[in-house]
């Protein structure tokens, strides 16, 4: 009934064609020539309707009009790339044929009123408010269509179907609260049972909060669990630290937005033993554009077109082009992070876009004395060599930067008589790969500090303070922030 009924309400909403161009579709092959003709549409129309790009491509367009397609892809590499900064900047002159109405007037807010929404949503008068965080650069606040919200949102039930949802299926959120458009989707939600979709909103990860997850897990018994991965590791060491009856197993355990370590996966893996467990990329930006698969992330053909140059420390930056939306466009837009994309083939001729050892933000690592980085998969490494070590204990770690050459290096562990061994194993290894100059100082605990309306990372920085999308903009949310840390500026 529930798979009817979400049907109906994708045709209801005038969405269903959208739905399986993004959702059901995929290319594998001649992928190339395909996104070539994207991206050219969208070039097209923005050179010609947008007021930031208006004209920007007139000679792009007319040197590579007759050109192959390795020569368009190679002048189009050559063309500028666009940083969040550049996007915040030019703020409404990026939304297509918009310009001349107020914003604010045409701003969806779901107030608790499922029906009014839905009228909304089906009409199509609206425009929906995305902010981004906005650690290396100005926060940036995306103005969603109709069409390029339900295109942004259809990425992720693109993961999903990936993964063998289907729509109507059961799926449990369990996701900070004030978080992204987190709040608002859960007072769109009145009607859960009629579409499958359950939300449950945490404000910190303790025993109280996983036992209330538990309990609905097990009453709810959703086919899939939507989480962030580093949520989702202490769900599963507090279920096992106070032996929580979970009695229900989801099929499927879908994370993303943060960087997921081998020893993550494989803890999870072990409390969540008939769960399929399964990574995603994406962006508040842009939505999700990659998903697990054989030897990498696969990134969705006819979603996104993902390029690499040298960042100014020549690290691979991801330049990401958003195929299919017109209306708020990202064209070569700079993401910040490092990852290798590799083009491939397979002996079936089916082609995929991999992306490869992703870092996270460019400003996400580590200096020590010399000045040489760390980032997240030298620590990714560095457990994983610990625990071929100490047994495997170690189930999460979080790195702090306390000054320019000392570090707190926090651990959770499975076995607390291997802790010994595990401080004076890690701070061996320590000293060999980061240098003896530094200062560890190596600690355990039950459970992770973190306000999770801030961006979670394993490597915290000094005045690293990036907060979660959705926060920008919204008085009510600022206002929690300013209150629970009166100290900030």
């Amino acid at each position: 009934m529930r798979r009817f009924l979400t049907q109906m309400a994708l045709r209801v909403m005038g969405v269903k064609k959208l739905y399986d161009e993004v959702v059901v579709e995929d290319r594998l092959h001649d992928i190339k020539p395909k996104i070539r003709r994207d991206i050219e549409e969208v070039l097209k129309e923005v050179n010609a309707n947008n007021d930031y790009f208006r004209g920007k491509f007139d000679l792009f367009l007319s040197e590579t009009s007759h050109v192959d397609d390795e020569a368009f892809f190679q002048a189009y590499s050559k063309l500028p790339a666009y940083s969040k900064q550049d996007y915040a900047e030019a703020g409404f002159d990026l939304l297509t044929g918009y310009q001349e109405q107020d914003a604010a007037d045409l701003a969806l807010e779901f107030d608790g009123k499922p029906l009014e929404s839905i009228n909304r949503l089906r009409t199509g008068k609206f425009l929906m408010p995305m902010a981004t965080g906005g650690s290396t650069s100005l926060p940036l606040t995306i103005q969603m269509t109709k069409h390029h919200m339900f295109s942004m949102l259809f990425t992720f039930f693109k993961c999903w179907y990936r993964m063998g949802w289907r729509p109507g299926d059961k799926i449990l959120v369990f996701y900070p609260r004030n978080t992204y458009n987190i709040d608002d989707m859960a007072k769109f939600n009145k009607y859960d049972k009629f579409c499958g979709f359950r939300y449950q909103l945490f404000d910190r990860i303790d025993r109280e909060s996983v036992t209330e997850l538990v309990h609905e897990i097990n009453r709810f018994k959703p086919k899939m669990l939507l989480i962030f991965p580093s949520p989702l590791n202490l769900v599963a060491h507090t279920i096992r630290k106070y032996d929580l009856p979970l009695q229900h197993h989801p099929e499927l355990l879908n994370v993303s937005g943060e960087t997921f370590f081998d020893c993550q996966k494989k803890n999870i893996q072990d409390v969540f033993k008939r769960s399929i467990v399964e990574d995603s990329y994406g962006s508040v930006e842009l939505g999700e554009i990659a998903h697990e698969t054989r030897n990498g992330l696969e990134v969705f053909a006819n979603v996104a077109y993902v390029e690499t140059a040298p960042n100014e420390n020549g690290k691979p930056e991801m330049i990401i082009t958003r195929l299919g939306i017109k209306e708020f466009p990202f064209i070569r837009y700079k993401m910040k992070d490092i990852a290798d994309i590799e083009f491939v083939k397979d002996e079936n001729g089916e082609e995929r876009f991999l992306v490869r050892n992703i870092e996270g933000k460019d400003s996400n690592y580590i200096l020590n004395r010399d000045g040489e980085r760390f980032y997240p998969s030298f620590f990714n490494r560095f457990v994983n060599d610990l625990n071929a070590v100490c047994d495997d204990t170690v189930l999460e770690i979080k790195v702090y930067e306390r000054g320019q050459t000392d570090l707190e290096v926090q651990f959770i562990v499975k076995d607390e008589a291997l802790e010994d061994l595990v401080a004076d194993t890690a701070r061996k290894l320590l000293n060999e790969r980061m240098g003896d100059n530094m200062d560890y100082a190596i600690g355990f605990v039950d459970f992770i500090e973190h306000d999770y309306r801030r961006k979670y990372r394993v490597i915290e920085r000094i005045d690293d303070v990036e907060y979660a999308g959705g926060i920008v903009g919204n008085q009510e949310k600022l206002a929690s922030i300013a209150a629970a840390n009166p100290d900030e500026p």
